[in-house]
This record gives C-alpha cells, sequence and structure tokens, in this order.
C-alpha cells in the first residue's frame, strides 16, 4: 500500500504558486515526497489539485510545518488549500 497526499490549490496567481511549487520539489524528497502530476481542473483553470507520493505519512506531514515550506508559501502569493490524504492499494 502506498500513501498520497491530495492538494486542491486554489491560487490569486496560478504562475506565481507553480513557480513557488516548483521550487521546492527537492526540500520535499528530504521529508519522503515525490512530486506526482499537478492536475488543472477544466471548469476552473486557475485551480488545480496536486498529487504527491509519500514513504511515511508522519515524515511527509512534518514538511506543511518546515522552514522551507513557510518560505515556499510566502513566495507564492494568497492560496486557498484543501488537503486530503489516501491510502491506495495497486490490485491486478
Amino acid at each position: 500500500m502506498s500513501t498520497a497526499i491530495l492538494i486542491r490549490v486554489t491560487p490569486e496567481n496560478y504562475d506565481l504558486w507553480l513557480e513557488a511549487h516548483n521550487s521546492c520539489q527537492t526540500a520535499r524528497l528530504d521529508y519522503g515526497i515525490t512530486d506526482g502530476p499537478v492536475y488543472r481542473d477544466a471548469a476552473e483553470p486557475g485551480s488545480v489539485l496536486v498529487h504527491l507520493d509519500v514513504q511515511e505519512i508522519t515524515r511527509a506531514m512534518e514538511w506543511f510545518k518546515s522552514q522551507a515550506f513557510k518560505e515556499g508559501v510566502a513566495r507564492a502569493g494568497k492560496v486557498k488549500r484543501e488537503i486530503w490524504i489516501a491510502d491506495h492499494k495497486m490490485t491486478a
């Protein structure tokens, strides 16, 4: 079974948010987080669903308390976030 963090992000400025998000990719690796796809909402192109794969959820959640995350948030401008945790099991 693997775990994912799914985040619906609605930024005031999509390009500014995306630049800040991408700049934190390496820092997220230190928390066992691997970037998955970013899905743009067809009805609201300024909103996205961010898929992050995580090795261990407790460690991954520490990312949201880190200085690197806080700095990324500051660079991203005004952003609304809704976060979900998903455990999924692959079957054949």
